[in-house]
């Protein structure tokens, strides 16, 4: 809820626009008339969500920063929210032929930001500004002027912590010459390649070579036993055998990783078999336990649990499939053939792919993230909007974006955020997919507040009126609006 501190608060000597009016500057602006003098003093709707709970249609909805707006589609106007709210703050109004009840707070954030004397501040700042106990004094207040016992405000989930760690193998991108030699020892798959077909001059043919006689796919035929371990090591198939010598047959080619695991465990978390554990910053797999839900790779916010399939190679000798081992002195043809497909991806930091990193440019690292407060952040939500645990603040009152104690440091904001505001340690990103992504308002629900003009960057919006030619989807007039009018669908694709 937002509160006012009531020593700061001076309704009765500057912040009336009029000495005759009965209004304020936050009454003024507050776009859902959540606002109320009571002894000259401004006192605010709850958000304690009694209207929310006693209203037969479900019309009265909770939104992400803990305020409540209503969906006057599914409102009749039957008036029990006015009825059952503790400070009676909630009114019936008919409007356009249509009845809906105003009053109920949104947390919008407005009334904080005209407040002359900063009288008014949200819950959260109170967390974030250890000032708990200010909401219970301004409640007790309320409850002697009255004289009435209120509800306690609802909590969201989780409480305002000053930073989030998390332990995490780091590749360092000036460093690392794009070998893929970490992608190709990872024994699970947790460093993701480019697609590539060529040389990318990882050695793997020189250090499994029993002769030394091959580097980075250059042979040295004098020293060449054809043993072929060179050709069946290459993971680009860049090596192939011709008139009895171990040739190169494609290009010299180098490309970084473009994702790897953050060992985050956001993927054990939503694992319904128990297949996937993450114990003391370790991330297991069981694969006889798995049911293959897929469920571990929706939620991975760099892509990098996937399936893979794997094959084995059989030989053919007179049409007939049989194994290696049943060769002979047989003249046989090989082949490939699938064999089973099994879910990878999943840092446990064995430190393989740091040891064998030619130039030093991955190590493991402490990743912090603390609240943001940065002049080229929007405030647009979609960091709040993505979280796969809901523990993202947006502080308009401030200007930051807080996290809580549910964060997990997933990073999934991170690639998400239109601005790059929010540490992103793997350079992984993800941007609207505009052919596929939609913006419009239901004038059904707009009540013409002004607040998506306010909070768009580019100015595309007029009162509901959106121009989609210059909307970059950004979210930030569909996280204000206090009525839900703003429908918001977005794809997003990676960005290359």
């Amino acid at each position: 809820m937002i509160i006012t501190i009531l020593d700061e608060c001076r309704v009765e000597e500057k912040c009336q626009s009029c000495p005759f009016s009965q209004t304020s500057k936050c009454m003024e602006a507050c776009p859902t008339d959540a606002i109320f003098l009571l002894n000259n003093k401004s006192f605010s709707c709850l958000t304690c969500g009694e209207c929310a709970r006693n209203c037969p249609n479900k019309a009265i909805k909770r939104n992400e920063f803990g305020g409540y707006y209503v969906d006057r589609r599914r409102c009749n106007g039957c008036g029990i929210c006015a009825n059952v709210c503790p400070i009676g703050i909630i009114k019936i109004v008919e409007k356009d032929g249509k009845k809906f009840p105003m009053g109920i707070c949104s947390m919008c954030g407005v009334c904080v930001e005209v407040c002359p004397y900063n009288a008014r501040v949200s819950s959260y700042e109170l967390l974030n500004t250890k000032r708990e106990g200010l909401a219970e004094r301004y409640l007790k207040v309320l409850e002697n002027l009255m004289k009435v016992k209120l509800f306690r405000a609802e909590e969201k989930p989780g409480k305002v912590v000053e930073k989030v760690e998390r332990k995490s193998i780091k590749i360092d991108r000036d460093k690392c010459v794009g070998c893929l030699r970490c992608s190709y020892l990872c024994p699970r798959d947790t460093i993701v390649p480019d697609s590539i077909d060529a040389c990318t001059s990882c050695n793997l043919c020189g250090e499994n070579c029993p002769k030394d006689a091959i580097k980075d796919g250059e042979v040295d035929y004098n020293k060449c036993i054809l043993c072929l371990k060179c050709v069946e090591i290459c993971p680009n198939d860049a090596l192939k055998v011709e008139n009895f010598k171990v040739i190169k047959v494609k290009e010299d080619k180098t490309s970084q990783p473009t994702s790897y695991c953050i060992n985050c465990g956001l993927c054990a978390e939503h694992c319904p078999s128990g297949a996937l554990r993450f114990e003391n910053g370790h991330l297991y797999y069981s694969p006889d336990v798995c049911w293959k839900c897929m469920e571990c790779v929706k939620i991975c916010p760099n892509d990098v649990r996937r399936i893979k399939q794997d094959f084995r190679r059989l030989y053919i000798h007179k049409g007939n499939l049989m194994p290696k081992a049943s060769m002979g002195n047989n003249k046989l043809y090989s082949c490939e053939s699938p064999v089973d497909d099994r879910v990878v991806g999943g840092c446990s930091l064995c430190e393989i792919c740091i040891n064998n990193c030619p130039e030093e440019a991955i190590s493991i690292t402490t990743v912090k993230l603390e609240k943001i407060k940065d002049e080229n952040c929007i405030l647009c939500g979609t960091c709040s909007n993505v979280c796969p645990r809901d523990a993202i603040i947006i502080d308009r009152s401030n200007g930051e974006v807080l996290f809580t104690d549910n964060c997990i440091a997933c990073e999934t904001c991170a690639i998400h955020c239109p601005r790059d505001v929010i540490p992103n340690t793997t350079g992984y990103k993800k941007v609207v997919d505009r052919e596929n992504s939609f913006i419009r308002t239901d004038m059904d629900f707009c009540i013409k507040c002004g607040l998506c003009n306010k909070v768009c960057p580019n100015n595309c919006i007029d009162y509901g009126v959106i121009d989609k030619e210059r909307c970059e989807f950004c979210g930030a007039c569909y996280n204000i609006c206090p009525t839900k009018a703003i429908y918001l669908h977005r794809k997003w694709k990676v960005k290359e």
